[in-house]
């Protein structure tokens, strides 16, 4: 009796666990429209950053300078310590993007652009001085985590801030559901992911940059 019972604990486990994915994969597939225009407004940052940088090399060169004193903080710390500053600083970036998303999405826009606008900025410093395989050994390998992670949170943040704006022109919506679902989604997947591309930020691609250099 007991083994049955055990037995069929471990199928609704593996019930739930299929049921949970399929949801994840449905709310995955719902916001592709706004993941959509997050991206394009990355790429259109990230490019405008970069021409910006290219005809106005003075400013560019002033705005690292700015930049300098995260890595004043963060250079004297251990490795471990640089990790978890890291994965805390994008975590609690995009969790906000999220959470202040209700703002009928203007937050997770702004920090799209901001972050995409400041990518081409150093993009183009880095080129200019030790070439484009610099720039992309130093972004590649934890980048291609840590980038979707971050723009999927603000495409959270923009579908619910797209389900606030609906509630106040009259049209159906489900703001507390939206909200719910974005954040749920944020601690199964969009965390622990950006602790792994933090790990390899910290471990991974530096190495990654001495083999380029």
């Amino acid at each position: 009796m007991q083994e049955h019972h055990q037995d069929d604990i471990r199928d609704m486990s593996i019930m739930e666990g299929i049921y949970n994915e399929e949801v994840e994969g449905n709310y995955f597939r719902s916001i592709q429209p706004q993941l959509l225009v997050v991206v394009l407004l990355f790429v259109l940052s990230t490019v405008a950053g970069y021409i910006y940088s290219s005809m106005n090399p003075g400013s560019a060169e002033q705005l690292m300078e700015e930049m300098g004193g995260i890595v004043d903080i963060i250079k004297d710390m251990s490795p471990i310590g640089i990790m978890l500053f890291i994965f805390f600083n994008n975590a609690v970036k995009s969790l906000i993007a999220i959470l202040l998303g209700a703002g009928f999405g203007l937050l997770p826009i702004l920090f799209v652009t901001f972050n995409g606008y400041m990518i081409g900025v150093v993009s183009y410093v880095v080129a200019s001085e030790k070439g484009f395989a610099y720039v992309i050994s130093a972004i590649l390998p934890h980048g291609i985590i840590e980038l979707p992670m971050i723009l999927i949170s603000a495409a959270i943040g923009f579908r619910i801030g797209y389900e606030t704006y609906c509630s106040v022109i009259g049209r159906q919506s489900n703001i507390k559901q939206e909200f719910m679902r974005g954040v749920k989604f944020y601690f199964h997947w969009i965390m622990p992911l950006l602790f792994v591309a933090a790990v390899i930020e910290t471990f991974i691609t530096p190495l990654v940059i001495l083999m380029i250099s």
